[in-house]
């Protein structure tokens, strides 16, 4: 019980001593002020037959991780039919976007939904190589048995890029491989929001979790 309210404390920045954290916390996760891109997107979705109520709080935040970090190359896995790419690519034209899914119905969707952007966007069916700014992960997509998602991210990753993953608490395993990333001593700060967390690697940073 003490940890539910810990983190209820920390999840609307009180308690949090960093003032990185702090703003972190209260401009950007709890951001409430609506972009015209959110509106841009809805109208999208609606041209293409897809209902704006399949938006999700968890897009509106990938945007605001983007327009805040500013990353240029950004790798997402499990992608789907590509809503979550149009809040990752909108902050900028020169953002590019690669994004993995397995599903052939969901890539479908997603390249008529990713028409208009084909210059910053391309989808795969297996992890790509190379480093990357931005990881979001569907912890619900799985990778290939046996793998160890946090080495794995890691070797896609610079000591700026920073991560957020969804489906954190589906069941044991993304609870599991949640706990692990965490605990890792190459994830500076971590920020658990029940459903998602985000993860900085910048070693500039004391080893935290709020």
């Amino acid at each position: 019980m003490f940890a539910f309210f810990q983190r209820k404390r920390t999840a609307k920045g009180f308690g949090v001593h960093s003032p990185f954290a702090f703003y972190f916390i209260t401009k950007v996760i709890n951001e409430k002020l609506p972009y015209n891109a959110y509106f841009d997107i809805q109208n999208h979705l609606s041209n293409h037959n897809i209902h704006p109520k399949e938006i999700s709080e968890t897009h509106y935040l990938s945007f605001r991780l983007v327009n805040f970090f500013h990353p240029k190359h950004i790798l997402e896995i499990g992608s789907g039919k590509g809503i979550n790419t149009l809040f990752l690519t909108a902050p900028s034209h020169e953002i590019t976007c690669t994004s993995v899914e397995s599903s052939p119905d969901k890539i479908e969707v997603a390249q008529k939904l990713l028409s208009h952007r084909k210059d910053q966007t391309v989808i795969k069916n297996t992890l790509p190589t190379g480093i990357f700014d931005a990881i979001f992960y569907n912890l619900d997509y799985e990778l290939p048995k046996n793998t160890n998602v946090t080495d794995t991210l890691i070797k896609h990753s610079h000591g700026r890029t920073f991560w957020m993953m969804t489906n954190i608490d589906r069941n044991k395993t993304t609870k599991t491989t949640w706990g692990k990333i965490k605990a890792d001593e190459r994830t500076r700060l971590t920020f658990d929001k029940k459903h998602l967390g985000i993860v900085i690697l910048n070693s500039d940073y004391y080893k935290l979790n709020y």
